[in-house]
């Protein structure tokens, strides 16, 4: 059978059965990997449209009205299906809809093999961003010309089945062999295609010269472990460099088309330059617009060059990181005269662990459908990665802890006895972090090699930390423990959620003797011991927070500092107690278990995979363990100079709390095991200064005993022309009017001025719950011509909040204190940042609270030391996602009238560029926001 009917239906909704029906239906008919027919047609649904689906759709009362009806169109569809696979974009839906219209019509059912395109895509194309049929279709070059059409998206869903059988026949026999064992539990009826495309390849065998076949799984061979490259004697230094390339205006523009010469990027590459000749510390505050990552790129590649030892780069995100390799170090690579070395290095967590995969491809104990589907996923992937990092990978959703299961972590892949252990992804990425000049890294791992037993990046003496002022926040919860509920639940509902002895793959079972079996039933009732034991804490914690006086902190959560003179704290430590009680004696019988397990497993008598048996095991005792030393330093011993606290999801269950720990000052841990032993630090970021001065910085990171040289590079963008930067004079003051009244006012400004701006607006809160009573104002005052996204409404995804902004074109998103920064909307798509409050910490955030604390009794001040310094740099970043490119041009709008009528407001409006603040009314304001973006409308209105 080689015959598929690819078809799409709109319809005036999403269900049958409360009077929805097919407004259009088309297909196109595939054989041979090309489209030979296409079928469309409106039909009457003898029904009204809905105004909503005629928006989305097109598709108007006019167009169906002498259309014929579905059961005049069933015929044909039938003959081109007979014989035929039924294909659509989220298949489900689509024959769900045609069946039951086909028997409402007098026909049966379709019954014949059906593919889904979303399914088959997941598969072939592991990385994609995004299984939408309309990014697909961009991403193959497509014409889809009107999305939500069912012709365009027939043909498109039609084009994008060729590209997926394409791929399918170019993968390795391996790969499709694999596929073909898990293609039952697919939803998709693959298997006949599958087994044709393997009779095919078995019949004409390939050469397949980049795959790497071992133990059935096929993997690509990674051509950068071959060779080392020569060493050049001729390595300029820094200032020969510069006149060679940056100074040489025609000669840049021959190697980097469009290039523009930058004062403040030359100025900072010869500072860091002379830190590292002088083996010191350096601060580097640089604008926006700098060219700031480029301008410590070209001094650590020639430093690393010409000592022969490696420069660490580490940034505070996975996405700068990625920036860096992918964009970054290829434009370093185009300027310098010779070749530079450079590894990406993550934590363990991130590689796939290719001993684990294997395991559960051959034994899986939670066989789920999004399972299967994410070892398919991952068989494709394996074909084209050459590192292995879980980034690149775009998995079922839901599967975050499958992943966990089949991560590299310390005790998988660690030693030469493994199989895969030539071929491991973490120690590839290790051998060539070891082998580069420069390493890209996060802060994350750069603090976790701080307190891990034995070194996570290889030795190095010079480091630039880029987004410096995250550094801080990161040691905290590096330094800092995490416990919860469902973690360890789910761990123990693994080892007595199925029959006896059911944890020990079954060939294992029957090789055990009786004894050591009663050990394992044993183990299995003592873990339903401590189970009702952990629940019965949880369930003491949710007292605790609930009848003690506790706030909602930014994400929505209840937050409670633990004080354990707290007379309700005793129970809590009492039942804490007895789940050590019962948990000790567990952790030593699956230690001893393991160990005799093992003992037969390596025996000669044995047959079976000698490394891979008790993997699955294994990886739950090692968890385990962590989680009960995260339970003994959170709750059973806890130190003097930590906070520790608890936050419960206010929508879950009773248990759905997790308890956090982490030092109140890291400043001395980072100077004494950090700073001492480097030889060279850069620390550079767009917001390191308040009112002009590094000191805060300097203070927070321990950095006061150090000589440190520090340096400001001004943006060279036009501020002044760029950005407006407004507070609306007839706002109240939130300690006046009340908080309700404060919101009622916000939310009428915030309406006001998206009308004017046409949406394209940040708002950001300091507050979840303000944001969410602003979200309910808003809500009832727009019309469908906009569209409002709230952070923790919708979802609490910073990028899924982010793409959906940038979808629509009158767009207004809400956020909280993690979208002050860390947020890149590009651009046209953001012209108009609203800042609901200034961005002060919430006063019950218990890091907060505990750090006040302490600098109250060191006689300081804690609003002048922490507070008005934290929320001063947090400004910036939040003024700084508006202006990214000497393009753009928008608005800052502080509703806080406190920026105006405080002393301490002139801290905010003096860390900025020389930017006027206007002080108006808001209907003046409005006119002036009108004036402001009249250029760009006419810009539109020329295209």
């Amino acid at each position: 059978m080689n015959r598929f009917v690819v078809l799409d239906v709109e319809t005036t909704g999403v269900a049958f059965s409360r009077g929805d029906r097919i407004i259009q239906l088309a297909y196109s008919v595939v054989e041979h990997e090309r489209i030979v027919r296409r079928y469309s047609s409106y039909i009457n649904p003898e029904r009204s449209i809905p105004t909503f689906i005629q928006s989305l759709t097109n598709i108007g009362e006019k167009d169906v009205n002498d259309a014929p009806s579905f059961g005049e169109v069933a015929p044909e569809l039938l003959k081109d299906l007979d014989g035929a696979y039924f294909v659509a974009h989220n298949a489900e839906f689509d024959l769900g809809f045609v069946n039951e219209e086909l028997e409402n019509a007098g026909y049966p059912p379709f019954n014949g093999p059906m593919i889904d395109t979303v399914e088959l895509a997941r598969i072939v194309f592991p990385t994609q961003d995004s299984f939408r049929l309309s990014q697909l279709a961009e991403s193959f070059e497509m014409d889809h010309l009107e999305p939500h059409k069912a012709d365009s998206d027939a043909e498109a869903t039609a084009l994008l089945l060729i590209e997926i059988f394409k791929k399918f026949t170019s993968l390795p026999l391996l790969t499709l062999q694999q596929i073909e064992k898990l293609s039952t539990k697919l939803n998709s009826d693959l298997g006949s295609v599958l087994m044709s495309w393997i009779e095919k390849k078995l019949s004409k065998p390939e050469q397949e010269s980049e795959i790497d076949a071992f133990h059935g799984i096929a993997l690509k061979q990674d051509p950068s472990l071959n060779g080392m490259e020569e060493k050049s004697e001729d390595i300029p230094n820094v200032n020969e460099f510069l006149e060679q390339t940056l100074n040489n205006h025609e000669k840049m523009k021959t190697l980097i088309p469009g290039y523009e010469r930058r004062s403040g990027q030359i100025e900072m590459i010869e500072f860091i330059d002379q830190m590292f000749q002088a083996n010191s510390i350096g601060l580097v505050e640089a604008g926006t617009g700098t060219g700031k990552t480029l301008a410590y790129l070209i001094p650590a590649a020639l430093y690393a060059l010409k000592n022969e030892e490696p420069v660490v780069i580490s940034t505070e995100t996975i996405q700068l990181q990625e920036q860096i390799v992918k964009k970054e170090l290829p434009v370093l690579q185009q300027i310098l005269p010779i070749p530079i070395r450079s590894a990406l290095l993550k934590g363990r967590s991130h590689y796939l662990c290719l001993q684990k995969f294997e395991n559960l491809l051959h034994s899986d104990p939670a066989d789920t459908y999004d399972r299967t589907l994410s070892k398919a996923q991952i068989l494709v992937w394996l074909t084209s990665t050459v590192t292995g990092d879980v980034e690149e990978l775009s998995l079922a959703a839901g599967n975050t802890r499958f992943w966990h299961e089949i991560a590299s972590d310390a005790s998988s892949c660690s030693t030469p006895n493994c199989p895969w252990f030539s071929r491991c992804f973490y120690q590839r990425a290790r051998k060539k972090s070891k082998r580069a000049d420069i390493i890209v890294t996060n802060h994350s791992l750069l603090c976790a090699d701080l307190v891990a037993e034995h070194q996570l990046i290889p030795g190095y003496s010079t480091l630039i930390v880029d987004e410096a002022h995250h550094l801080e926040d990161t040691a905290t919860r590096q330094f800092g423990n995490k416990l919860d509920y469902l973690t360890m639940t789910q761990l123990l509902n693994d080892m007595v959620g199925r029959e006896k002895g059911g944890w020990i793959p079954s060939h294992l079972w029957d090789h055990i003797d009786q004894e050591l079996k009663n050990e394992a039933i044993e183990l299995e009732e003592q873990i339903k011991v401590f189970r009702q034991e952990w629940n019965d804490l949880f369930l003491l914690l949710n007292q605790y927070i609930t009848n003690l006086q506790s706030r909602k902190n930014e994400t929505g959560r209840l937050s409670k500092i633990i004080k354990t003179t707290d007379e309700l704290w005793s129970k809590v430590s009492e039942a804490a107690v007895r789940c050590d009680f019962v948990v000790k004696p567990i952790l030593k019988m699956m230690n001893r278990l393991t160990d005799s397990l093992e003992d037969i497993v390596s025996g000669e008598s044995f047959l079976g995979n000698n490394y891979g048996e008790l993997d699955w095991l294994q990886t739950i005792q090692t968890q385990l363990e962590q989680q009960y030393a995260n339970f003994h330093t959170l709750i059973l011993h806890q130190e003097e100079d930590s906070v520790y606290w608890l936050e419960l999801e206010t929508r879950g269950p009773k248990q759905s709390i997790s308890i956090q720990g982490c030092p109140i000052d890291i400043s001395e841990k980072l100077a004494d095991k950090f700073f001492t032993k480097k030889s060279r630090v850069i620390l550079t970021s767009a917001t390191l200064t308040v009112n002009d001065k590094f000191n805060y910085m300097i203070r927070r990171l321990g950095l006061e005993d150090f000589p440190v040289e520090t340096k400001q590079v001004d943006s060279p963008f036009s501020w002044d022309s760029q950005v407006s930067f407004m507070v609306p004079e007839d706002m109240p003051l939130i300690q006046e009017a009340g908080e309700e009244a404060y919101i009622e006012a916000a939310a009428m400004q915030i309406y006001r001025i998206a009308h004017v701006t046409k949406g394209k607006m940040l708002v950001l809160f300091t507050s979840y719950d303000m944001l969410r009573r602003t979200y309910n104002i808003l809500k009832t005052m727009f019309d469908d011509s906009f569209m409002l996204i709230a952070q923790g409404v919708q979802t609490k995804s910073r990028s899924k909040l982010t793409k959906n902004f940038q979808q629509f074109d009158q767009a207004i998103l809400l956020g909280t204190s993690s979208f002050w920064e860390g947020v890149d909307i590009p651009g046209s798509d953001l012209s108009a940042i609203v800042m609901a409050r200034l961005p002060f910490s919430p006063p019950n955030d218990p890091v907060f609270k505990a750090r006040s604390e302490q600098l109250k009794q060191e006689g300081e001040s804690p609003f002048m030391k922490l507070a008005l310094p934290q929320a001063v740099l947090r400004f910036k970043q939040g003024f700084g996602r508006l202006i990214r490119r000497s393009t753009d041009r928008g608005i800052v709008v502080v509703l806080d009238r406190r920026i105006v009528n405080t002393r301490y407001g002139k801290s905010f409006t003096k860390s900025l560029p020389d930017i006027p603040l206007i002080e108006e009314s808001m209907s003046e304001m409005e006119i002036r926001i009108e004036q402001w973006f009249e250029p760009l409308l006419e810009n539109d209105r020329k295209e």
